[in-house]
């Protein structure tokens, strides 16, 4: 053949090269193999076959898992000292913070160092968190004071995992209730309750809750609980309050002697006041749900100095105390029961009389504090009427003063109307849905009443129980974020005691201004 015919010959095929070089090898490109290669001698770069590549495949043998190194023990106090943790600032008061573990996945020989590997998520901003905590001092701390204002890691996005899950659970509560935050400069947008619910729960594993609980664990889970209440799972709710109670009882922080030997102030604080939240939100969750209570009356009531920047909330908070302190276990129990039997222990009368003449006077309180207080006295007004219901102790024949009357929802449902009229719709939606559901209660036992006893309807001229059952229907559907759910339920209920049909889409008439602050003092009598 000639020359020419002999360079139309095809290439031979490639052979299939065994090792890459370095730089193809790092490139992912075809290496001819050659020392040095094609592609080397095009990009003029070194050609060398140093890296040593690992096999692919299956491994060989079984399967072990990896042996971490021992950890040493903590140096923190064990769980039956008398001085829990605090964590209530942005550091650690203890100086043994390094040798914490966190929880480990399941069937790990051992727990890596708290908050390795931990990182916020970029979706959160100090402005926004700032503006969430705001709102929480301005409107939530009243009913809730459970939180330092001076604490480092609030007003930020903290690093920490213990503070993030904490600050993320507290601005959940706020961005279900945005009617509370304040105006701001520029154009803030919160991230959705569930994203930070998520981030709440993310952050929150890796941190060793059951090996290393503290206060801020404890105030956490309180937050998750308030977030699943108002969100109507009512089973996380439940999961989340149990959960904030037994950190608090793991820390003994409902043991007066554990207060008698702490030497730190912040923490015999705040963690008496996070007993009393817990006391008084599992007593309203338990007549709610009809839950067992677990906190019993153990722990003194938290110290008011008159020099206090909140000494006034605190008597506030005193005052929700009382209301709740009389609900024993014994009467809960009773509640709860599906018979409720007779139960000669208890004194209804009593309590109702307590009830009635608690609250000397509410007008000097925050408007959220006078809101909750007027209102969960008129539901746990109801709540022990319907105890004397099913212990067949009321008096058909008593006027609507009586407590021991039948016809007593209809003076309960009068201060409830009252009360909405005299207090802001902005201190009732920083109350959140609870005191929503204790109008809804009130609403629902006044249309029993009306369904049981016709007579009791009224006259043509009066503002009777068919005008104040019917402003409570609009109150429900319009008032502090409304329920539909609630709505529909006691618009039912009024349809089928009144026979006729209920408007849902009435406005509430104008409030009355004048003379508030006198008529609020009237109504707390």
């Amino acid at each position: 053949m000639s020359g020419r015919a002999d360079a139309t010959v095809l290439p031979k095929k490639l052979s299939k090269v065994r090792q890459a070089c370095d730089a193809c090898h790092t490139r992912k490109v075809r290496c001819d193999g050659c020392r040095p290669c094609k592609n080397c001698l095009e990009s003029v770069a070194e050609c060398t076959y140093l890296a040593v590549h690992k096999k692919t495949g299956p491994k060989e043998g079984p399967r072990r898992p990896r042996r971490l190194p021992r950890q040493q023990p903590p140096a923190w106090r064990p769980l039956d000292s008398p001085h829990p943790r605090s964590s209530l600032g942005g550091e650690e008061r203890s100086s043994s913070r390094a040798a914490r573990t966190a929880r480990a996945a399941p069937g790990s020989p051992s727990a890596p160092e708290d908050g390795v590997g931990f990182l916020p998520s970029p979706r959160v901003r100090s402005r926004e968190v700032q503006w969430c905590i705001d709102a929480y001092f301005t409107h939530k701390y009243p009913l809730t004071p459970i939180l330092d204002r001076e604490q480092a890691g609030l007003w930020t996005v903290p690093a920490s995992p213990e503070q993030y899950s904490l600050v993320m659970a507290c601005c959940a509560v706020i961005s279900l209730s945005p009617e509370i935050l304040p105006p701001s400069p520029c154009d803030l947008i919160i991230p959705p309750a569930d994203f930070l619910i998520n981030e709440s729960i993310r952050a929150r594993q890796f941190c060793d809750l059951a090996g290393n609980p503290s206060l801020t664990h404890v105030q956490t889970s309180f937050f998750l609980y308030a977030v699943f209440f108002c969100k109507d799972k009512d089973n996380a709710a439940w999961y989340y309050l149990r959960e904030a109670i037994t950190i608090l009882q793991a820390l003994r922080l409902h043991e007066e002697t554990t207060y008698s030997t702490m030497d730190d102030p912040l923490l015999a604080k705040y963690g008496r006041r996070m007993f009393w939240v817990l006391f008084i939100t599992e007593r309203a969750y338990s007549l709610q749900r009809n839950r067992p209570v677990t906190l019993q009356d153990t722990l003194g009531l938290p110290h008011v100095s008159p020099s206090s920047s909140d000494a006034e909330i605190l008597l506030g908070f005193l005052d929700l105390i009382s209301l709740y302190r009389h609900f024993g276990a014994d009467l809960i129990a009773t509640w709860n029961s599906p018979t409720r039997s007779t139960n000669a222990d208890l004194d209804l009368m009593s309590l109702q009389n307590h009830l009635r003449y608690t609250l000397p006077n509410v007008s000097t309180y925050a408007p959220a504090q006078q809101a909750d207080l007027l209102m969960s006295r008129q539901w746990l007004k109801i709540v022990v009427w319907k105890l004397c219901v099913s212990q067949s102790t009321l008096s058909i024949t008593g006027n609507s003063q009586d407590a021991m009357s039948l016809h007593y929802p209809a003076a309960i449902a009068r201060d409830v109307v009252l009360a909405t009229r005299l207090v802001s719709t902005e201190a009732f939606e920083a109350n959140g849905i609870g005191i929503l559901e204790k109008v809804f209660d009130v609403g629902c036992s006044l249309a029993d009443v009306l369904l049981l006893v016709p007579g009791s309807l009224g006259s043509a001229i009066d503002v009777g129980p068919i005008d104040l059952l019917m402003e409570i229907v609009k109150i429900v559907g319009t008032r502090f974020g409304g329920s539909y759910r609630h709505l529909s339920m006691l618009a039912d209920k009024a349809h089928g005691c009144l026979l006729m049909n209920v408007d849902r889409s009435l406005p509430l008439p104008a409030d009355t201004a004048s003379d508030t602050h006198d008529r609020v003092e009237e109504l707390s009598m």
